[in-house]
C-alpha cells in the first residue's frame, strides 16, 4: 500500500502505467467537466521508476488499475478529522479499532471497522423490512386483479391476468443505503487481513438488496438500531465530502474532500458564533455593472434583517497573519459589491489567532480556528 499525507511530497516507486494513471489525476476542474484534483504534482526524478508525488486536499483511499492501493492521510490528528467529518461527539463508534491513528493514518480502516461492527450487529438482529406493492403477471396470482398492470403488460388481453399484492421485503431504501456503502468498502484494500475478511463476510447479508445509482434517499425516521450505521453510510457516500465513482479515480474510492469539509465546518462555526444572523453559503456576487457579466462566489455572507453585513472565505491552508495580495483583491471586491465593511479569512489551526488589516473602508480579519466539536454537528 502506498501511504501519503495530504500536500506532503514523497518519493515513490511506480510503474509507467501507475505514473500515467496518477498523472491524469493532476487535471483539476474544467468548465463543464468537474474532476477532483487528487494529485497536486507528479514529477520524475533522476532515478528511473521513482517520482516525487504530492497529493492534494483529499484524505482517504483509492486503488489503481494495477491493484496498488493508495492511502492519503490527513495533516490533522485523527480526533480533529473525526470532528470535521461530523463524528466529533460520536467518535466512540471507532473505539474498537486497534490501528494507531497518528495524523489521520488508517482513517478508512477505522471507518470500515466501525461500519462492519454495526453491520454485524444488524445482521444478528435482522434487517428492517417493509411492505411493498408488487405486480404479478404469472401464476400463481396472489392479491387482487390490477387493471394498471394488466394494461401495461398484457395490453388488456382477456386471456391474461395481472394482480397486485403487498409483500414483506428487506429491499427498502434504508437497507439500500447500507448495502451501497458496504459495496464501496468491500472493494478497498485494508492493511488488516482480518478486517478485509469481516467486510467481505457481510456480502450474504446484503445479497438481494438493490444498489441504486448515487446515494439512496431514506425517507422518514431512521430506527434507533440503524442510527449509527446510517450515519457512517452517509459519511462514506456523501457527495459533499466523498468523491463519487468515476470522478477521475480508478475503481471505487473513499476520499474525503477536506476543502469542502472545512467549508462545512466554518459554516457551523459561523452559525454558532452569530446567533440571530442568517448565514448564506456559496452566494453569487455580480462583479461588473457594464460589459461582460462576471460573477464571484463568496463562501459565506452574514445577513441581518435581510441585508448583508460581512463576507467570509474558508481557507484550508496553514494560518497566515495577514491576507495575501490576491486575497485582499478578492475580499475587498466582494465587500465593495455587497456594500459591507467587514470581510474575513478563516483558517484551521492548533491555537486561536486573530489579526486585522484595513484596506480603505474595509476591515479584513484573519481568523485561526481550532477544531472542536460544535453543537450543530
Amino acid at each position: 500500500m502506498l501511504r501519503l499525507v495530504e500536500y506532503q511530497i514523497n518519493t515513490v516507486q511506480l510503474t509507467s502505467a501507475e505514473a500515467a494513471e496518477l498523472a491524469r489525476m493532476t487535471v483539476g476542474t474544467r468548465s463543464g467537466t468537474p474532476r477532483p484534483r487528487v494529485i497536486e504534482r507528479l514529477t520524475p526524478t533522476a532515478n528511473p521508476g521513482f517520482y516525487e508525488l504530492q497529493p492534494g486536499p483529499y484524505v482517504g483511499r483509492f486503488q489503481l488499475h494495477s491493484g496498488q492501493a493508495v492511502e492519503v492521510a490527513g495533516r490533522f490528528p485523527f480526533q480533529d478529522l473525526a470532528t470535521m467529518l461530523g463524528l466529533g461527539r460520536t467518535a466512540k463508534l471507532l473505539e474498537e479499532a486497534a490501528v494507531a491513528s497518528s495524523a489521520g493514518s488508517g482513517l478508512v480502516d477505522l471507518i470500515a471497522l466501525a461500519f462492519t461492527r454495526e453491520a454485524e450487529r444488524l445482521a444478528g438482529q435482522g434487517l428492517a423490512k417493509a411492505y411493498q406493492r408488487r405486480s404479478f403477471t404469472r401464476p400463481p396470482y396472489p392479491g387482487v386483479p390490477s387493471a394498471t398492470a394488466h394494461l401495461k403488460v398484457h395490453a388488456g388481453r382477456p386471456d391474461r391476468l395481472a394482480t397486485s399484492a403487498n409483500r414483506l421485503t428487506s429491499d427498502i431504501p434504508l437497507n439500500q443505503l447500507i448495502a451501497t456503502a458496504h459495496y464501496r468498502l468491500s472493494t478497498l484494500a485494508y492493511s488488516d487481513a482480518h478486517l478485509s475478511a469481516r467486510v467481505r463476510a457481510l456480502d450474504p447479508v446484503f445479497r438481494g438488496i438493490a444498489r441504486p445509482h448515487g446515494r439512496p434517499a431514506v425517507p422518514g425516521l431512521v430506527p434507533a438500531r440503524y442510527r449509527q450505521i446510517e450515519r457512517l453510510a452517509r459519511l462514506i457516500l456523501d457527495d459533499r465530502s466523498t468523491l463519487p465513482t468515476g470522478s477521475g479515480l480508478s475503481g471505487v474510492s473513499v476520499m474525503f474532500d477536506m476543502t469542502r469539509i472545512w467549508e462545512h465546518y466554518v459554516g457551523s462555526w459561523l452559525r454558532r458564533r452569530s446567533p440571530g444572523l442568517s448565514v448564506a453559503t456559496q452566494q453569487s456576487i455580480l462583479l461588473t455593472d457594464t460589459g461582460r457579466k462576471r460573477t464571484g462566489i463568496a463562501d459565506f455572507v452574514l445577513h441581518s434583517g435581510g441585508k448583508p453585513i460581512a463576507v467570509y472565505d474558508a481557507k484550508y491552508r496553514p494560518w497566515r497573519s495577514g491576507p495575501s495580495t490576491d486575497e485582499i483583491y478578492q475580499l475587498f471586491t466582494y465587500a465593495q459589491r455587497l456594500g459591507v465593511a467587514n470581510a474575513a479569512l478563516v483558517y484551521p489551526a492548533a491555537e486561536s489567532h486573530h489579526t486585522t488589516t484595513t484596506v480603505g473602508p474595509v476591515t479584513i480579519e484573519c481568523w485561526a480556528v481550532p477544531i472542536e466539536a460544535l453543537d450543530e454537528q
